[in-house]
C-alpha cells in the first residue's frame, strides 16, 4: 500500500515539473504570423505578409526570409540589427518591409515557390518560423482562329475553325460562341501542350449553310484569374456564298379584284447579289417571259380575269444551287375576282299543270369566287335552292321566280323566270268548314278559289238531310257576290236575316276547263249576344266580335273617366282657361266656341230593320245622332263663363237654324241672370234646347257689348253638349 502511494506522488511531482518548464517556455516565446498565399503576374511586385509578437517584450535580433521550390532552396534576405542583407537573384529586388514582410519587385517565373519567415530573439533563446506560397502568373498571347477554307466558303461545304492560345501560365480554357451564345454542337475537345504552353480547340461546321453567312464565331481564352488576367478573344465572321433564295409578296394580296392594280415583289436572299431577275407567266409546262433585268417588282395595272394564273420569278448569281430550296425560283398563284354573271337562258314561261311536278330549272353563273345561287319568288319573298324544282305544283308556286347570283360585295346578277300553273280550281281551306252566325243578322260565307284560268262557273248548293243539292241563286234571303283575285276569285254567299231554316251544309263548287273543286260549309246559328254601346243596343254575330266590342267599350269608358277626372282637377287648380285670362282671337275679342253635330235622316215611310232606340241622356259627345224624317229632334248646348253667351246652332252650309229657344241677338248687355229656355247654375251655366222640327233659319252668335274693350276681363267661353238618341 505504501509503495503504491509513493508511485502516485512521484507522478504528480513529475507533472508539476513539466508544467513549470512549459510556463517558462511560454513566458519567453516569439510568435510569427503570415498572410495568405499570393499570386502575382510576372514582372509585377508582390508583398508577402509576415508579423510577429514577443513575450515578454524583447528585442528581435534576426529576421530571415528563405525560399524553397521543388528544385532548389536559397536565402533571400536577412535583417540583423536593422541591417538587411539580400542574396543571389533577389539583389536589388527584395527587401523586408513593414514589420517583417517581404517585398519582391519584378517577379519572375523562378520566384514561384514557398517562402519562410523566421524571427529570432537571442536573449530569450526563442525563435519561430511560418511559410507562405507564391504563384507567378504568365499572360497567354491573344488566341488566333485558323480556317480550313482560305477564302469565302460555299453553302454545302464542310468548314473547320481552329482556335489556338500560346504562352499562358496556367493554360487558358477555350470556349466557342456564336455571337453571344455558347456553342456545344461541333465543338471538339481541347488539345494541350504543357511544355509548349499551348492549347487548341476546333469548331466544325458540317455543312456550312446560308444561315452561317455573316455569322460571327468567337473563341474566348480564360486563364481563371479575372482580377489579374483579362479574358482574351478572337473572332471570325464567315463569308458564305450561296445561290439565291426567292419568295414573292403581292400587294394587295394574291386574291385581287378585276380592274385593280397588282404589284408583285420578288424578295431575294443571296451572296453575292443576283446578277439577273426574270418574271414569267407559267402555263402548264411552258412559261412566257414577262420581264428581265434587276427589277424585283412586276406591276399589272387594271388586272383582268385573263391574267389569272401562276407567276414565277427567277434569280441567279453564279453560285450553283445544290438543292431545290436554293434554286432561286418562287411562284405565286394570282386569283382574279370578278362579278357574277348569270349565263343561263330560259324558254319562258314554264307552264305546269296543277298537282304535277316542276322539272329542275338550273341557274348557272360565271364569277370568281364561285357565285352563290338562290331562287326568290317575287311577291312572297320565299327562297329556294338551285336548281328550282317542286314535286307537286300548287297555285302558290304560280308567279315569277328570280335567280340571284351573289359573290363577295360585287353587285348581284339576276334573271327572272315565269312559272304558269294551270289546271282545275283549288278552293282554299278545310272541308267541311264550320261557320256560326247570329240569328237575324247577315251571314257571309266566303269561298276563295285559286285557278288558272279563272273558274267559268261558281255554284252554291244547300244540302238537305238526304244530301240532295238545291242550287242557290241570288234572290230572297240569298245574294251571291264575286270578286276577282290575282290567282283566282272569291265567291261570297250572303244570307240576309239569318233564320234557323238557313242552317245546314252549303257547297261551293268551282269549275273551269280543266276540272272542278268544291268545299263544304256547315252553317249553324249562335245564341244572340247583346252589347250596350254608346249609341244603343247592338247585336253581334260571334263571340270573338262581342268580346272585342266589350273591350273597346270598357277602354273608352275608362278613358272618359280619366279625362273627366283630369278636367275636374284642372278646373279646381285653375289650370283651365275659364279660370284665367280670356283667350282672344286676332281681333282681341273672345273667340266663339263651337261643337259640330251630324244628323242622319232616315226615311219615315220605310220600316226600319230594327226599332229606333229610345232617348238616352248622355254627357258624351256623339258625332252622328240618327233622326227619323219628320220626327222631332232636340240638340242641347250649354256654355260656361262670364259674360253670358247664348248658345245657337248652324247648319253645315252655314245657314242659321231658327228656334224659339234662340232669339236673334241684341246689342243690349245681357243681365247677370240669363236663361233662354233653360236655367243658370251657380257656375254661370246657360242651358238651352233647340227645336229642329221647324227647320227655319236661326242665329248662333255670342252677345258681346260693343262697349267692351280688350282690357275687360272675359273668362274663356267653352261649350258642353248633350246629344240624345231619337
Amino acid at each position: 500500500m505504501a509503495g503504491r502511494a509513493f508511485m502516485q506522488l512521484s507522478a504528480v511531482l513529475a507533472f508539476l515539473a513539466s508544467f513549470l518548464v512549459l510556463l517558462v517556455d511560454i513566458e519567453a516565446a516569439v510568435t510569427v504570423s503570415v498572410g495568405p498565399a499570393q499570386t502575382v503576374l510576372k514582372e509585377n511586385t508582390v508583398v508577402l505578409q509576415c508579423t510577429y509578437s514577443v513575450t515578454p517584450a524583447a528585442q528581435v535580433d534576426i529576421i530571415t526570409w528563405s525560399f524553397t521550390s521543388s528544385t532548389e532552396s536559397r536565402e533571400v534576405v536577412t535583417m540583423l540589427a536593422n541591417t538587411q542583407s539580400v542574396f543571389g537573384t533577389y539583389e536589388n529586388r527584395a527587401s523586408i518591409t513593414e514589420q517583417a514582410s517581404l517585398r519582391i519587385e519584378n517577379v519572375g517565373e523562378n520566384d514561384e515557390g514557398t517562402y519562410r519567415c523566421t524571427v529570432k530573439v537571442l536573449s530569450q533563446g526563442s525563435a519561430d518560423t511560418k511559410s507562405v506560397d507564391l504563384t507567378v502568373l504568365v499572360a497567354a498571347s491573344a488566341p488566333t482562329i485558323v480556317s480550313t477554307v482560305n477564302s469565302a466558303a460555299r453553302a454545302g461545304d464542310d468548314l473547320t475553325l481552329t482556335c489556338r492560345s500560346d504562352g499562358g501560365k496556367p493554360l487558358p480554357t477555350l470556349t466557342w460562341f456564336n455571337g453571344t451564345q455558347p456553342m456545344d454542337a461541333g465543338v471538339g475537345e481541347p488539345t494541350t501542350n504543357e511544355a509548349a504552353r499551348q492549347v487548341i480547340r476546333d469548331l466544325s461546321l458540317s455543312p456550312v449553310t446560308r444561315f452561317d453567312d455573316q455569322a460571327n464565331f468567337v473563341c474566348k481564352a480564360d486563364q481563371g484569374y479575372p482580377d489579374q488576367l483579362d479574358v482574351q478573344t478572337a473572332e471570325q465572321v464567315l463569308d458564305v456564298q450561296y445561290p439565291p433564295v426567292a419568295s414573292i409578296s403581292s400587294n394587295p394580296n394574291s386574291s385581287v379584284k378585276e380592274t385593280n392594280t397588282l404589284t408583285l415583289t420578288c424578295v431575294v436572299q443571296s451572296n453575292p447579289d443576283p446578277s439577273q431577275i426574270r418574271w414569267l407567266k407559267v402555263s402548264g409546262d411552258s412559261a412566257d417571259v414577262l420581264q428581265t433585268g434587276l427589277t424585283t417588282t412586276y406591276v399589272i395595272p387594271k388586272i383582268n380575269r385573263s391574267q389569272n394564273g401562276t407567276y414565277r420569278c427567277e434569280a441567279s448569281n453564279g453560285v450553283i444551287p445544290r438543292d431545290r430550296e436554293s434554286d432561286g425560283q418562287a411562284t405565286v398563284n394570282i386569283d382574279v375576282y370578278y362579278a357574277p354573271k348569270i349565263s343561263s337562258s330560259f324558254v319562258q314561261p314554264f307552264e305546269v299543270n296543277f298537282g304535277s311536278s316542276l322539272p329542275a330549272v338550273t341557274c348557272e353563273a360565271e364569277g370568281n369566287p364561285t357565285p352563290n345561287l338562290q331562287w326568290v319568288q317575287v311577291g312572297s319573298g320565299r327562297t329556294f335552292n338551285n336548281p328550282l324544282s317542286f314535286a307537286t305544283m300548287t297555285y302558290a308556286e304560280d308567279g315569277t321566280f328570280t335567280c340571284v347570283a351573289a359573290a363577295l360585295d360585287f353587285p348581284k346578277d339576276t334573271v327572272n323566270v315565269t312559272v304558269n300553273v294551270i289546271g282545275r280550281p283549288d278552293i282554299i281551306g278545310d272541308s267541311p268548314a264550320a261557320r256560326e252566325f247570329m240569328e237575324g243578322k247577315t251571314a257571309q260565307i266566303v269561298c276563295e278559289i285559286q285557278a288558272k284560268p279563272r273558274p267559268s262557273r261558281v255554284e252554291w248548293f244547300l244540302l238537305d238531310s238526304s244530301d240532295n243539292r238545291a242550287i242557290i241563286t241570288t234572290g230572297g234571303p240569298y245574294r251571291i257576290l264575286q270578286e276577282n283575285l290575282p290567282k283566282g276569285m272569291k265567291s261570297i254567299l250572303q244570307i240576309n236575316s239569318m233564320k234557323p231554316e238557313h242552317s245546314g251544309r252549303y257547297v261551293c263548287k268551282a269549275t273551269n276547263t280543266y276540272g272542278e273543286d268544291e268545299q263544304y260549309f256547315d252553317v249553324t246559328l249562335q245564341a244572340e249576344d247583346v252589347v250596350t254601346t254608346a249609341r244603343g243596343l247592338y247585336t253581334d254575330n260571334g263571340s270573338d266580335t262581342t268580346l272585342v266590342i266589350i273591350i273597346v267599350v270598357v277602354v273608352l269608358l275608362l278613358l272618359l273617366l280619366l279625362v273627366g277626372i283630369g278636367l275636374m282637377l284642372a278646373h279646381k287648380r285653375g289650370l283651365l282657361p275659364c279660370k284665367g285670362e280670356p283667350e282672344t282671337g286676332k281681333g282681341g275679342r273672345d273667340e266663339n266656341v263651337t261643337n259640330e253635330f251630324s244628323i242622319e235622316m232616315a226615311d219615315k215611310d220605310k220600316s226600319p230593320t230594327a226599332p229606333l232606340p229610345s232617348r238616352v241622356e248622355s254627357s258624351q259627345y256623339i258625332p252622328t245622332p240618327l233622326v227619323a224624317a219628320s220626327y222631332e229632334a232636340r240638340l242641347s248646348g250649354a256654355s260656361f263663363g262670364e259674360p253670358r253667351s247664348p248658345v245657337g246652332q248652324d247648319k253645315p252650309d252655314g245657314k242659321k237654324v231658327n228656334s224659339p229657344a234662340f232669339p236673334e241677338p241684341t246689342t243690349e248687355e245681357p243681365p247677370v241672370q240669363t236663361s233662354q229656355g233653360g236655367y243658370r247654375d251657380e257656375d254661370g251655366l246657360n242651358n238651352a234646347e233647340l227645336d229642329l222640327s221647324s227647320r227655319k233659319p236661326a242665329s248662333r252668335r255670342p252677345i258681346v257689348d260693343p262697349k267692351d274693350t280688350m282690357d275687360m276681363d272675359y273668362p274663356t267661353l267653352r261649350q258642353q253638349t248633350t246629344s240624345p238618341y231619337v
